[in-house]
């Protein structure tokens, strides 16, 4: 990673014995902003091109690594809900009252997990490609295998069968940039076709792989169960965007998750696709500030 856009590095031992890994981005003195980076990815994640972004728009962008992560450890048997207690303790070692929380793609169930749980603490939460809960019936997408849906009903089962499927992404993960731009539409080959943005995803898969990839597995199978709270008791503004050409995450998925949240602003951005934030980052973040 170029060193000028190289974030700050911490690691913090939480109350069972585990180590988490968290990096920050921007202004130290700025709106703190939590970062539920997505699946894979890692502490490492950003959703600017020029970190100096951050500091420009008076942010503080404090990304952990979700447990067995980058350098985070694994924390056995975790669900969606126990995420965040080892927020609450890294934003008490902050000394961060109050926070917005953020999140692409799979980190959006963890941001409305912070939500749920921290209150007020968390001001509102930012949602980028995001799907729902398996409470309700989804809209599956043509492209997940048969044997996938099945397990879900089968929750023990599911990391097990996803295992192999993610084996060969732990290989090479810098490389899922590159496959990411064969694979997706027309805005998201636009966008990661800049070496900027590759530069940046390659960074943050690769260290969130760096033990492997099942904890890959475990992680998207985690968003299949049930998250462990109702999105109808989130009483904070949740903010949404979502491109009508996201293939990784299709459209319907995030109208879905907006119709089951009280508060929530929704934009559907016509032709746009799952990394639309590296386009749209300033008004997200904007958004975002209390």
């Amino acid at each position: 990673m170029d060193q000028a856009a190289r974030p700050t590095e911490h690691t913090l031992r939480l109350r069972d014995g585990r180590t988490l890994a968290w990096a920050e981005h921007g202004d130290p003195d700025g709106w703190p902003v939590l970062g539920c980076h997505g699946s894979p990815s890692s502490r490492l994640e950003r959703h600017v091109e020029d970190p100096a972004d951050y500091r420009r728009w008076g942010v503080r962008f404090i990304v952990p690594d979700r447990p067995g992560f980058g350098r985070s450890d694994p924390h056995p048997g975790r669900r969606v809900a126990d995420w965040p207690g080892d927020v609450a303790q890294l934003l008490d070692h902050l000394g961060v009252e109050r926070c917005a929380a953020h999140s692409l793609s799979g980190g959006a169930a963890y941001a409305l997990a912070c939500a749920h749980a921290l209150g007020e603490r968390v001001t509102t939460v930012g949602i980028l490609g995001g799907a729902p809960p398996p409470d309700v019936p989804w809209p599956w997408p043509r492209w997940i295998p048969g044997q996938l849906r099945a397990a879900v009903h089968r929750p023990g089962r599911l990391a097990a069968v996803l295992r192999p499927v993610f084996a060969p992404i732990g290989l090479r993960p810098a490389m899922i940039p590159r496959y990411l731009q064969l694979r997706l539409n027309a805005a998201d080959r636009r966008v990661i076709g800049r070496p900027a943005v590759r530069r940046v995803l390659a960074d943050t898969f690769t260290e969130g792989l760096r033990n492997g990839s099942a904890v890959l597995a475990e992680d998207r199978a985690l968003l299949f169960r049930p998250w462990g709270f109702p999105l109808s008791e989130i009483g904070q503004q949740v903010h949404v965007w979502h491109g009508t050409q996201d293939w990784q995450v299709p459209v319907v998925l995030g109208q879905v998750l907006s119709a089951m949240l009280p508060r929530c602003s929704a934009r559907w951005l016509p032709g746009e696709g799952h990394f639309l934030v590296f386009d749209h980052a300033e008004e997200v973040y904007a958004a975002l500030r209390p």
